[in-house]
């Protein structure tokens, strides 16, 4: 965990370190979080700490549970929910992106295909780009409180590929990206709705199959 620089801004220097340990597995599902300690290695205040859980517990990183912080600790059911959501909104997101295409919209597609296509398979650049082609779309929808909700689900959804899989992706997923971007291009809304619903839905069944193996 890094230290924080006093010339930024305290409680969100906080916040970003103490997710990035999160992510990164630094702090384990349904460990503790203890203000003080925190606090310590940060080498700032326990009241900055304070705010920073507060913020990560609005993001579902942190719960309370018995008068205690501890990391978030997601079971099936709740993987099984979130993919429900992202599923919703990011069908919402793939009509309004269509309506609203530009040309720049499609080179980013292009190009984030390109990358993906030149990546190792287990490299850690491959999550990185999964989720920039989903952002892309997102971004494109011009809708402020679809794009907020959505980029808290991808952040749980990270953690928990993260924390239960390993960050495992099924093989299949860059054809399946392919395939919306084609749709996209056609300006074909109802394939890429179909596509990016179940797309998103075999995304689930490979985390719920690698998770039961």
């Amino acid at each position: 965990m890094g230290k924080i620089i006093k010339s930024e801004s305290l409680h969100l220097q906080a916040y970003q370190l103490i997710k990035e340990s999160i992510m990164q597995g630094d702090l384990n599902p349904g460990e503790r979080v203890v203000e003080a300690k925190i606090a310590s290695k940060l080498g700032t205040s326990r009241g900055t700490v304070r705010e920073a859980i507060r913020m990560l517990t609005q993001d579902g990183l942190l719960i309370y549970n018995d008068g205690f912080v501890r990391v978030y600790e997601p079971t099936v059911d709740d993987i099984a929910d979130i993919f429900q959501c992202r599923e919703s909104l990011e069908v919402l997101a793939i009509r309004l992106a269509i309506k609203n295409l530009t040309d720049e919209v499609k080179l980013n597609l292009d190009n984030n295909l390109k990358e993906t296509k030149n990546v190792k398979p287990d490299s850690p650049e491959l999550g990185q780009l999964d989720q920039q082609f989903h952002t892309i779309i997102t971004k494109a929808s011009n809708n402020g409180q679809l794009i907020k909700l959505l980029e808290v689900i991808k952040v749980k959804i990270h953690y928990m590929r993260k924390s239960m899989v390993g960050g495992a992706f099924y093989p299949s997923f860059i054809d399946e990206h392919e395939q919306i971007y084609e749709a996209i291009l056609n300006e074909n809304e109802e394939d890429a709705v179909h596509l990016m619903s179940a797309h998103i839905k075999k995304a689930l069944e490979g985390v719920l199959k690698h998770i039961k193996s």
